[in-house]
């Protein structure tokens, strides 16, 4: 079964003439591989037909899409319509049923023409002849448009080092991928001298001789089935921290009740977790979070546990953020401790 992947198609911008049509399709409306043939009403059937749906048009055939739309029936026990498509190399199959006056038929083949027909179903499941034929080629026309909204987190977690970007898709369905290009100033020119990979999918881990500390900027730019190419995107950036080093108290230390864990800061201001578990996996038994301007200097941070049982092996690890980002930067590894009587 195949929903329609877009609550809303917002608009369509015809680039040759700068105007924009609005299209709103609602996701209520759900296209199914069978044809409608509803029957539960409280009205009687005539045993008549509805009319045959009239004005059947395409409104937009570019980049792998059409849209069609027809003069709404008047038919008082209307339910909707029956969209039925064909191509040179099959006949005409029912490709969905919609309660609106339009279709929107995405993830087409650019060189292929569509022949479309529109019928009308009732209530009672009546079905009218089908429309006049329209057709159309939706040709690789437009590129696609320019991604605005990128996520970036440097990583350093337990030693694998990777910049890693994610993204949300565009609303065109002839997307093939994106080129990532990667700069070392924010106003750096997305072309083949800054191009570092393609993908396919919606997110990008860059490992490619990253060096800590070293702001690194990034630009995506869509890439069609045709080969047509977007503008760059937005400029996102981040850097890569090392890992905090823990120094107190010290991996499989057996130690006195303690007030403060001490860890060394990193080579520029940053914020930091602290996180003490009951187990490696789990088991969250306190956290600390808090921001040091200090580089490179000893830190202490006031510990104050609910509990600790003595001879209880407990684990402690120091998370580092860049920026806002919610997500780590840096990911030191356990250190487990125990505490004498």
């Amino acid at each position: 079964m195949k929903f329609v992947q877009r609550v809303f198609k917002d608009f369509w911008l015809l680039k040759s003439q700068k105007i924009y049509f609005s299209f709103f399709f609602i996701a209520l409306s759900l296209i199914l591989n069978s044809c409608e043939r509803p029957t539960d009403t409280n009205q009687q059937n005539d045993g008549t037909p509805p009319a045959i749906p009239t004005g059947v048009s395409i409104v937009y055939s570019f980049d792998g899409e059409i849209l069609i739309e027809w003069n709404q029936n008047s038919d008082l026990d209307l339910k909707g319509y029956n969209v039925y498509r064909k191509s040179s190399t099959t006949n005409f199959e029912c490709l969905g049923f919609t309660s609106n006056n339009y279709y929107f038929d995405d993830s087409l083949s650019y060189d292929t023409t569509y022949h479309y027909k529109i019928s009308a179903v009732d209530i009672w499941g009546e079905e009218s002849e089908k429309s006049l034929e329209v057709s159309a080629a939706p040709i690789n026309k437009y590129k696609p448009d320019r991604l605005r909204y990128i996520n970036i987190n440097a990583r350093n977690w337990v030693g694998v080092i990777s910049i890693f970007l994610s993204w949300s898709p565009g609303y065109e369905s002839d997307i093939a991928g994106y080129n990532i290009y990667r700069g070392l100033s924010s106003n750096f020119t997305a072309d083949s001298t800054s191009f570092i990979g393609f993908t396919s999918d919606v997110n990008f881990s860059d490992t490619s001789d990253l060096v800590f500390y070293t702001e690194y900027f990034y630009k995506i730019r869509t890439v069609d089935k045709g080969g047509l190419i977007s503008e760059e995107s937005v400029t996102v950036s981040d850097e890569v921290y090392e890992i905090a080093e823990l120094v107190f108290p010290p991996n499989n230390g057996f130690v006195n009740y303690f007030n403060y864990f001490k860890i060394k800061s990193l080579k520029t201001q940053a914020r930091y977790q602290i996180v003490v578990q009951t187990n490696e996996y789990s088991g969250e038994l306190w956290s600390y979070s808090f921001n040091a301007a200090a580089a490179d200097s000893m830190i202490e941070i006031k510990f104050t546990p609910p509990y600790l049982y003595p001879y209880v092996y407990y684990y402690w690890r120091v998370f580092t953020f860049s920026g806002n980002n919610s997500e780590p930067n840096s990911i030191s590894p356990f250190f487990r401790f125990r505490i004498k009587v």
